[in-house]
């Protein structure tokens, strides 16, 4: 029994993790009007969670697997709390991007530290556990855009992190009670430098690309082409650091492996896609379609439906399907939902259905889920594959990878519905692309692990 109730509590803890990441887009609009901002600097507001998620996330991995799970989830839920309390106190948009940034730091341990507890409780079923991990983690999918769309409408976009407070108090007292304490059989070694360097990369990369939204003035260009290029320097330091580390957050033998490199360039497009683009669907919903904060937290629940029944369904038949077969499968159906969501293919639905808009689109938003649960058990086992000995450390890579993704999807999304001369047409381009660029991974499935083994 005791290892039932470990594993609900690490499992809530993923599940406050996964509403704060989908949570604060139903309160953009309230966001840029109570902060006196724009769009660019509150897009900031999700993927800087990223941004911290994807710096700390590869070194909480490594951590738990050396440190101890139940140390570094502790101090996770600390910070994580302590941080929700200042965003909902913030005065302004930088101190709310600042505060999002470490409650993003303090997430990161959440889901390789879950899935390093799952395995540890339960090895017998490691693939179940760890898709019964992304359902869970889908909930907060569920969760969060209604209950952000119920608060913002009834209440302040604030109570959106005071939320967190009493969970995460609970919490951190249910870790201290329940789960035991780990000894250390190895000193932990942070590559500090490495997670500088990556996330500095990261961060100039996206300073960039929000200074090109906001001007193209000449002298704007000039200093988001000096920011890129830091970019990039940065970007090939930290190849170079990772080559040296005796506890790299890349091991070296990953960075020259094909399947590693297919694997989670396929998850960062993932990422784009499936938290990138799906932040951003609420903003969609009210500024084109005209529905309400309500009704736009409402509008995906179908897909977070859909993406729990469909990974609880594809975790229990991964042994006999491998990887590759629910990967190509999932892609291709969310591309298509995907590329059918743009503005003027939903009028032609509504037309041709006689349904209304609100009706298209949970309908669309509903096969996006069902894409998305059957190709992501999947695409977590088959990064589990390439290193099985360190399920934390390779959990922490291949979330970093996939919120990478997240973070540059929603940096890119807010820059081209800036530029553009209404959300209609710049959400048309947004669907279009991000719909195909799913579909071009496809072929990198075939370098990742088949995972088929024998039945019985």
């Amino acid at each position: 029994m005791r290892r039932y109730l470990v594993f609900a509590t690490a499992s809530l803890g993923l599940l406050m993790y996964a509403i704060d990441s989908t949570v604060v887009a139903v309160a953009f609009p309230h966001l840029i009007k109570e902060l006196g901002t724009n769009l660019l600097w509150a897009g900031w507001t999700i993927s800087i969670y990223y941004i911290g998620v994807t710096t700390a996330m590869p070194l909480a991995g490594n951590l738990s697997d050396s440190f101890g799970r139940k140390r570094v989830f502790v101090v996770s839920l600390i910070l994580f709390t302590a941080s929700s309390l200042v965003c909902g106190l913030a005065p302004n948009i930088y101190t709310l991007i600042v505060f999002r940034f470490l409650q993003g730091v303090g997430g990161a341990s959440f889901l390789p530290t879950a899935s390093g507890i799952a395995t540890d409780h339960f090895p017998e079923n490691r693939e179940r556990v760890i898709g019964l991990l992304s359902s869970i983690f889908n909930m907060g999918s569920i969760i969060g855009p209604n209950l952000g769309g119920w608060i913002v409408s009834r209440y302040t976009w604030r109570y959106v992190f005071y939320i967190n407070l009493p969970i995460g108090l609970g919490l951190i007292a249910s870790i201290m009670l329940l789960l035991k304490g780990s000894k250390q059989t190895l000193r932990p070694s942070i590559d500090a430098a490495g997670a500088s360097y990556f996330s500095g990369a990261i961060l100039f990369l996206m300073f960039g690309l929000n200074l090109i939204g906001e001007s193209l003035a000449a002298r704007s260009l000039f200093i988001a082409g000096a920011l890129l290029f830091v970019s990039l320097f940065l970007a090939l330091l930290f190849l170079r650091q990772e080559k040296t580390q005796d506890e790299p957050i890349l091991e070296p033998v990953l960075l020259k492996s094909k399947p590693f490199l297919a694997a989670n360039l396929v998850n960062m497009i993932m990422g784009a896609g499936f938290f990138g683009l799906f932040a951003t669907v609420p903003l969609y919903a009210m500024s084109v379609h005209g529905l309400s904060a309500l009704a736009s937290g409402v509008i995906l629940t179908p897909r977070s439906v859909g993406v729990i029944l469909a990974s609880v369904a594809t975790s229990f038949l991964l042994k006999r399907w491998g990887y590759r077969r629910p990967l190509i499968v999932g892609l291709v159906t969310v591309s298509c939902a995907t590329i059918l969501l743009a503005p003027n293919l939903i009028a032609m639905g509504v037309r041709e259905s006689g349904f209304g808009v609100a009706e298209v689109l949970a309908f669309l938003i509903l096969f996006c889920g069902i894409g998305a649960g059957i190709a992501n058990p999947a695409a977590n086992n088959a990064c589990i594959e390439l290193l099985p000995g360190k399920v934390a450390t390779i959990v922490g890579l291949r979330g970093m990878f996939r919120t990478v993704g997240g973070a540059l999807g929603i940096s890119l999304i807010t820059f081209v519905l800036h530029l553009s001369a209404d959300p209609r047409s710049g959400f048309g381009v947004i669907f279009i692309c991000f719909g195909l660029a799913l579909s071009c991974i496809i072929p990198l499935v075939f370098l990742m692990p088949t995972g088929r083994r024998s039945w019985g």
